[in-house]
């Protein structure tokens, strides 16, 4: 039942600024550029990948229009283009990271989590102190199933900068591995970094209704519905404890709800809805 996402990936995907003078450019190329930028900062799509497409043919080796307009074929769910744009800026600048990266975020969005590997590996590489990259890497190791090597970058990652994140993805991790005490520590970290983030809450639920400490599974289920009250599997998950518990008629006012809220939710609870609602 616990078909849930425990990482989180970051698509960090930077837009560049208007430029006054780049390695590469002309006037020209930089003039089309610009127009590029305040197209795309009005919404006019359409119109600044014509410019970019301008400043390119004009200035080749001018990095910027190939990053922004691989930004924007992401935004479109363009991979196949998104990754030849940053596979350019990385061929005209093998050492620049942020390409390396952002084409690392691509492989990661299309399913190619051997590709997003090799790219945060050479990211890492460049910039071994990039905290971000170790993260994401742990994620993408983790959809290949390398558990052990997703622990390890989280680590990492959390040694040079811990942030909410990182916590949040290797309290997952170590529910995976069921190292639950870890995890609920990891969990509780992450709480105290970002507070009012309902998912957290849901899965140190998890992790305590494993332990089968289930008052604090439920306290957590609860804090879950507090703050996002249409969470549907938060509201599952209290009803199965309360139909371990023989309180039947909150575990069928929790497990209806959750299935109101999520119908999918149907295969995998309603069995346990109609013992709930079995007469004693």
């Amino acid at each position: 039942m616990k078909n849930i996402s425990l990482s989180l990936f970051l698509t960090i995907i930077i837009f560049t600024l208007s430029a006054f003078g780049q390695a590469g450019s002309t006037p020209e190329a930089l003039a089309a550029y610009n127009r590029g930028v305040a197209l795309q900062d009005d919404g006019d799509i359409d119109g600044a990948l014509i410019e970019y497409e301008k400043a390119i043919k004009l200035a080749p080796n001018f990095t910027d229009p190939y990053l922004n307009r691989a930004n924007i074929r992401l935004s479109l769910r363009d991979f196949q283009g998104s990754l030849a744009d940053y596979g350019k800026v990385i061929e005209i600048n093998p050492k620049d990271y942020q390409g390396y990266f952002n084409r690392a975020v691509v492989h990661s969005e299309s399913g190619d989590y051997q590709g997003a590997i090799a790219d945060y590996t050479r990211v890492i590489e460049i910039q071994p102190t990039y905290a971000m990259a170790y993260n994401n890497r742990g994620n993408a190791r983790k959809e290949t199933g390398d558990k052990t090597g997703a622990l390890a970058d989280y680590d990492a990652a959390i040694k040079i900068y811990p942030t909410f994140m990182a916590f949040f993805n290797r309290g997952g991790i170590k529910l995976e591995l069921k190292d639950f005490d870890g995890s609920i520590l990891d969990y509780q970290k992450a709480i105290e970094l970002k507070p009012e983030y309902a998912e957290t809450y849901f899965f140190i639920g998890l992790a305590y209704e494993d332990k089968n400490n289930f008052p604090e599974a439920l306290k957590n289920f609860s804090k879950t519905i507090e703050l996002e009250p249409n969470y549907a599997e938060a509201y599952a998950r209290r009803g199965l404890i309360h139909l371990a518990q023989k309180q039947k008629a909150a575990a069928a006012a929790d497990l209806s709800k959750a299935i109101a809220l999520d119908p999918s939710l149907k295969a995998s609870y309603q069995t346990f809805l109609d013992d709930a609602r079995k007469r004693r």
